[in-house]
């Protein structure tokens, strides 16, 4: 794992997303007349409203974290391409991401493009196999003939807009190689009246289930077969707008201010947190019941070398999905702290990383400095270097908010 699943949100974003495109802004197009195209999955398809579309990402309490732009457009073969982009900002970081997707006219997938955090998966269709490249090395990955990937949620728009129909894809994860997620089915429900900034519309909701356990993706389409809401299920509600979206992203300045960025086989950060004492946050790192104020919802800590470093999460069933099996290796209360780092899910031939905090008294505060280390300076390893600078950014984030 990396940081706490980095920031244990942005499924949304990343297998999508919820996790997981671009330029100026074309004319929107006419509605083309219905094509209905055999598909892969025996389902018949509708040609979607092409041209461009915004949208804005909103909270549950109505306040916006970002935006979302989709660009539809034709194919010389016939086919339908989907350019996507992801912006949104939360306390702690920000996210973004682009997608690309490429139907042919049949609706089977050709081509397949992602990038975020420094990473880069792509893939072109060759009979069933995906080939292309993750990061600098080569990528070959088998899939079924019916396979999308999470951006295959715009099939919505191209299904039969009629209650009690659905259809079924193979999905595959482009963020991770186009890794197997099994089948995902879409189910068109009735329409239903839902609030754009346009004010109330009737839409069909159509929802894309991606596991018996899951909860199920709920999309609304509308007549004219645009995408026009999508609630990601990860507080995150995405609404069509008429005009461009940008503005809605407004990212904050990091709380981390990185010390060595030059230095990739570490990564080492500093803040000041204002309000606490140096007893206060010794507390909060160095005892479990502290760790679970900003950090995981359990923990377990030994305050001694050699003890126990162990935050842990676990489902709704109680099993433990992911837990830092850590070791304490410094323990001088008050001035450093110094674990292990290693998840359970890691593999058991994989390296450990270390990690360091220092705490200083400062006025009105404390300052904290974390070196994390070591890492490959070339290689991949520099996208987990990313991830958990953002974790450190989300999760101190929440630490500094104790005392707001």
């Amino acid at each position: 794992m990396r940081f706490a699943l980095c920031l244990l949100l942005l499924p949304i974003l990343t297998t999508l997303i919820i996790a997981q495109e671009e330029p100026p802004m074309p004319p929107v197009a006419e509605p083309t007349p219905d094509q209905p195209a055999e598909s892969t999955s025996s389902a018949s398809f509708t040609r979607m409203k092409l041209g461009e579309f915004w949208y804005g990402m909103y909270l549950p309490d109505g306040t916006t974290e970002g935006y979302a732009r989709m660009s539809l457009r034709e194919t010389k073969q016939g086919g339908v391409h989907c350019d996507w982009e992801l912006h949104i900002a939360y306390d702690g970081g920000q996210y973004e991401e682009e997608r690309k997707i490429t139907f042919d006219a049949d609706w089977q997938m050709t081509y397949s493009e992602y990038e975020a955090n420094g990473h880069r998966v792509l893939g072109a269709r060759e009979g069933n196999v995906m080939v292309g490249k993750s990061g600098v090395d080569d990528l070959r990955a088998e899939v079924a003939e019916d396979a999308v990937t999470g951006m295959g949620f715009i099939l919505a728009a191209g299904a039969e807009l009629k209650a009690g129909t659905s259809f079924t894809r193979h999905e595959y994860n482009e963020a991770n190689n186009f890794s197997d997620m099994d089948t995902t089915s879409f189910d068109i429900g009735e329409q239903e009246e839902i609030e754009l900034p346009e004010g109330k519309i009737k839409a069909w909701r159509i929802d894309m289930q991606r596991s018996e356990k899951g909860k199920a993706l709920p999309i609304w389409v509308n007549d004219a077969r645009e995408i026009v809401q999508v609630d990601w299920g990860t507080n995150n509600l995405m609404k069509l707008h008429r005009q461009k979206t940008e503005s809605l992203y407004d990212p904050k300045p990091p709380l981390f201010t990185e010390l060595e960025p030059e230095d990739k086989t570490k990564l080492y950060i500093t803040a000041d947190f204002h309000g606490f004492t140096l007893d206060e946050m010794w507390d909060l790192w160095a005892t479990g019941e502290g760790l679970t104020k900003w950090w995981a919802p359990e923990a377990e800590i030994e305050g001694k070398v050699g003890g126990k470093y162990q935050p842990t999460w676990k489902d709704e069933e109680g099993n433990i999905t992911w837990q830092l099996d850590g070791v304490v290796e410094i323990w001088e209360p008050k001035k450093k702290l110094g674990y292990s780092w290693k998840w359970n899910t890691d593999p058991e031939d994989g390296p450990t990383l270390h990690v360091i905090a220092e705490f200083k008294a400062i006025e009105g505060g404390v300052n904290i400095r974390i070196t994390h280390k070591s890492f490959d300076a070339n290689n991949d390893d520099q996208q987990n270097r990313t991830s958990i600078h953002q974790g450190w950014e989300f999760f101190g984030t929440k630490l500094a908010a104790l005392k707001k």
